[in-house]
């Protein structure tokens, strides 16, 4: 049986003499590490010019790693180009990026165009010289040859390439002047530049979108440039890649422009980072908001067909003047498990010291600054330790299956936030809603990519703020729900195509209006609507619809339009839709429409009355594992005070045994479960049958 991989990143500082970095290794091995990332790789201030690199201390730091029975990722790029493949004597003007927002506005990390040629060249120079260098040595675990996968340029180099990835798109210019409304002559003559001129735009948002299509899609490219430049000097080591933090929910997704779902696809390992309270972001007070970040990129992976590995989660502050993104040991210890309980073979803390330079000074890490380890060091060894003595839970596991899905298409959300014209952009609160809807319940929505939906067998999928449906996806979901699924979307499903046409026979479009037993017949605002006896609220706005006659009406509008429409039930094949006139993901958001939300709870039941949910608070997180015949639950309690979750749809007698305490409790109809204050638990039991869970990875 396999130990679970687990460890942190440990950054060579050009200043650490070895002694130091012994017994770093050494601390980290005895704090439950087995597996560690090290940076840089090509240790640059041993070189004696800039174009040379050298691996003598990276050598030694794997001796010491064989040595201790640790493994070790080279992290390859990601951090800093300069000590990695491109020195900065021969960086030119010509190979650096452009970008149109100016210099130090976006969230682009680098200033190598990654598109320029001779930029290539030196990749490719230095991952041969670091693979076939290191490759041979039995420490070395695999190469992660991208990390926080990104990338935008403005430059000569990469219009270019949007030129021809154009071409490659439409065919012929003809067809792409039919779509755009435009005259071309030839494909090189296309420059995005002004690609949102309104009058272009106010006749197709083509020219506008396809670049911040073209932007993901080069991205991937991108990576499979790069791994395919590793396996050419090893074939034996895993190949990685990371995500970057489920961008997709950013507030500006073209910043980094990274569709995960496509590129999980590419490399051995598909791995991800996070920072639960950095770079705006803190979770403290939303855990369901934490759970659905943890998300996006394990069910990439999952998607993918890939191992996947969080190969950052935040230790500590973000650097010196920081408040409020500081990590009690606690904090730590639930983020590791819940990260865990989304399928991931291995995990890497950043960092096992804090930063000594640079603008994340005294930020991060498990150790005092000077490597002696601290309280969150201490927490960590305890769960390290609970980890490696939990074998039969850990060594070969995956999530159980999902009862629910949430559809998301990174074009769908180009084509959302470029009709409101990339400002303001409310889809990532819509999404958010509905998966804290169901998260409310115990039922940990994954996603799903829309795009790629052949043989979805989740019960239920939810299709938020999906504006741009193409007719191969029309026809996938109405595959999904002859087939028994149960599909819930709200307003203005399919209002364009993949061309940014609306269907000519109205919204949205006929296979839509037949499998959901609507058809919209004007759009109106701040109405309501009437359910379970409540008068509520139809955020941003609502349709007017009409009606197949073997629809049902769930609800109704509220007032002068209560002869209208809200909530709609169509029954198709083996399964049914449920059709929202509102974007009601944004009043789940915010924890209001609780009797939408039950109402969707009593659809689900009725469907599959065995489904293990759960009737909890807010501050309280449920997430599901299988291994073998068993199953885990994750239970923790991010409140200051005492709390209790009751489980359903256990079957009468099961006994569940509580991991971290010995504790056990036998299950009845309702069986409850007491959550002291701040504590995280893991319940296990056994389950009769094949166990209920997604394809092992």
């Amino acid at each position: 049986m396999k130990d679970y991989l687990f460890g942190a990143v440990y950054i060579i500082e050009q200043d650490y003499t070895e002694e130091e970095i012994r017994r770093d290794l050494s601390l980290m091995r005895n704090h439950g590490c087995n597996l560690v990332t090290l940076w840089p790789v090509g240790n640059p201030w041993l070189a004696e010019s800039s174009h040379e690199w050298k691996f003598d201390q990276t050598r030694m730091v794997l001796d010491e790693c064989q040595a201790l029975g640790m493994k070790a990722i080279l992290q390859l790029f990601g951090q800093n180009q300069a000590q990695e493949f491109m020195p900065d004597s021969a960086l030119t003007e010509e190979m650096m990026i452009q970008d149109e927002r100016g210099e130090h506005v976006n969230e682009n990390c680098f200033w190598a165009n990654l598109n320029h040629p001779v930029v290539r060249e030196y990749m490719d120079l230095f991952f041969k010289k670091a693979i076939t260098s290191l490759k041979d040595h039995p420490a070395v675990f695999g190469f992660d040859v991208f990390n926080e996968a990104h990338f935008r340029s403005d430059d000569a180099y990469t219009v270019r390439k949007y030129q021809r990835w154009l071409e490659e798109r439409y065919g012929s210019i003809e067809k792409l002047n039919r779509k755009w409304y435009r005259r071309y002559e030839s494909f090189s003559q296309i420059l995005p530049k002004k690609r949102r001129s309104a009058y272009s735009i106010w006749s197709s948002i083509l020219p506008d979108l396809e670049y911040e299509k073209f932007r993901s899609e080069n991205l991937t490219e991108i990576c499979r440039f790069l791994y395919e430049t590793a396996k050419k000097y090893d074939q034996s080591h895993p190949i990685i890649i990371d995500g970057t933090s489920a961008q997709i929910f950013s507030g500006d997704v073209t910043l980094r422009n990274n569709d995960e779902f496509a590129t999980a696809r590419i490399p051995d390992i598909y791995g991800s980072t996070f920072y639960p309270k950095s770079w705006g972001r803190n979770y403290r007070y939303t855990p369901w908001t934490m759970a659905m970040y943890y998300s996006v990129p394990a069910a990439a992976a999952r998607k993918a067909g890939k191992p996947y590995i969080v190969n950052e989660l935040q230790t500590h502050t973000q650097s010196i003047l920081t408040p409020g993104s500081e990590v009690s040991p606690q904090e730590l210890y639930n983020w590791i498990l819940m990260c865990m309980f989304t399928g991931s073979c291995g995990m890497q803390l950043w960092r096992w010291r804090p930063f000594l330079h640079g603008y994340q000074s005294a930020g991060r890490g498990l150790t005092q600054m000077d490597g002696t380890p601290n309280e969150r060091a201490g927490r960590v060894r305890e769960l390290a330790c609970w980890i490696q003595g939990q074998k039969d839970l850990f060594s070969d596991f995956t999530v159980r299956r999902p009862v629910v899905k949430i559809a998301v298409s990174y074009s769908s959300r180009l084509f959302f936030d470029c009709f409101l014209k990339w400002n303001g952009s409310f889809w990532s609160k819509d999404v958010e809603g509905w998966y804290r809807m169901f998260w409310n319940y115990g039922l940990p929505a994954e996603f799903a990519d829309l795009e790629h939906l052949e043989g979805e067998e989740a019960d239920v999928l939810i299709l938020p703020s999906i504006l741009s449906v193409s007719r191969e996806m029309a026809e996938n979901l109405r595959s999904y729900v002859e087939n028994g699924g149960i599909l819930i979307a709200d307003a203005r499903l399919g209002a364009v195509n993949e061309y940014g046409e609306v269907p000519a026979e109205g919204i949205p479009g006929t296979i839509l209006s037949e499998l959901f037993g609507v058809r919209e017949k004007d759009v109106e605002s701040e109405g309501s609507f009437l359910l379970g006896g409540k008068e509520l609220p139809c955020p941003f706005m609502d349709q007017i619809l009409e009606t197949e006659e073997e629809a049902s009406i769930a609800a109704r509008m509220a007032g002068e339009k209560k002869d209208c429409v809200a909530v709609v039930v169509h029954p198709v094949g083996k399964g049914k839709t449920i059709y929202f006139n509102s974007f009601i993901g944004l009043e789940f958001k915010e924890n209001r429409c609780a009797e939408a939300g039950e109402f969707l709870m009593r659809e689900l039941l009725e469907k599959k009355p065995q489904v293990l949910w759960a009737r909890k608070r807010d501050q309280v997180h449920v997430s599901y594992i299988s291994s073998g015949k068993k199953t885990a639950a994750l239970v923790i309690n991010f409140s200051s005070e005492p709390d209790e979750c009751v489980l359903f749809g256990l079957k009468e007698g099961t006994e569940l045994e509580n991991r971290m305490t010995g504790e056990r409790v036998t299950a009845g109809n309702e069986t409850v479960l007491s959550l002291p204050a701040d504590t995280a638990y893991v319940y296990s039991w056994d389950e009769e049958g094949k166990p209920d869970e997604l394809s092992g990875i």
